[in-house]
């Protein structure tokens, strides 16, 4: 028997929350909870925390949750961006199509109907950040007009280095008269730790997932310890490297203290 589309979409909602809300750590928690309400409003959603803190897996969940989860997830990078790139994926561009002139914008066409997420917005250059804004509505004002429901919603991220400096410029008081977005702010690693062996779980078992002879990875307690210990200035993301980095020093057997980075450690990862 074929699943009903409504037992479909509920499946799908259970596995994201499997995949996305599980946390040990009463403040995610309650941001979970947060979320799971703002992603069923048609709002933008700014997401403020430091780097490698997890902005991006919870740009995801909002996806998952809201009204948009059938659309496209488009994800613009802007670190790096140069001017060329800017241009290509924010400006209009003039088409010819079936004797008909048509207007064009790349990214928001490929976000159509779904979420657009700016990646890192805050690295951006104040004059490109104002420009993406710009553009963002002249573009939606311009392909949607006839149906705004098609327009992209925006998730931005903001780091939080940027953030304080940020609120006290032209930019941050276009971004809340423009798109009168809602915030999100996301604890660093280090203030949750708790979580720190739920996320060293999953991500042993997606590096297994990887390497056909690293069915027998694990992790020792000490070198779980030493993880939680630590004060994670990569957060998230550099939990995740060192579990692979472990995983490749250990030759996908047991990561034990040694395995893990320098940084962590003192020890050397093998014997002179």
């Amino acid at each position: 028997m074929i699943a009903s589309s409504n037992n479909l979409t509920q499946q799908k909602n259970n596995q994201s929350e499997r995949n996305s809300f599980h946390t040990e750590s009463s403040l995610m928690k309650d941001i979970f909870k947060k979320v799971k309400s703002i992603a069923r409003l048609e709002k933008h959603v700014i997401l403020i925390g430091e780097i490698g803190v997890g902005k991006k897996r919870l740009a995801h969940s909002i996806h998952s949750y809201s009204n948009r989860s059938d659309g496209p997830f488009h994800s613009f990078y802007c670190i790096d961006v140069n001017e060329a790139e800017f241009k290509d994926a924010f400006w209009e561009h003039i088409h010819f199509e079936n004797e008909h002139l048509q207007i064009k914008y790349d990214v928001l066409e490929k976000a159509g109907g779904g979420i657009l997420y700016l990646d890192q917005f805050s690295e951006l250059s104040s004059s490109f950040m104002l420009n993406v804004i710009d553009s963002y509505t002249r573009g939606c004002n311009q392909l949607f007009k006839y149906n705004p429901a098609l327009s992209p919603r925006l998730i931005i991220s903001i780091s939080q280095d940027a953030f304080q400096c940020l609120t006290k410029t032209e930019v941050w008081s276009k971004l809340l008269k423009s798109l009168n977005p809602m915030s999100i702010m996301l604890p660093p690693l280090r203030e949750r730790k708790e979580d720190i062996p739920l996320l060293i779980r999953t991500f042993l078992e997606e590096a297994k997932l990887t390497e056909p002879d690293w069915d027998s990875l694990s992790m020792s307690q000490a070198a779980i310890n030493e993880c939680i210990l630590y004060s994670w200035p990569g957060n998230v993301r550099q939990l995740k490297n060192a579990i692979i980095q472990g995983a490749v020093l250990s030759h996908g057997e047991v990561i034990e203290s040694h395995h893990l980075p320098f940084s962590m450690n003192w020890k050397l990862p093998y014997n002179l």
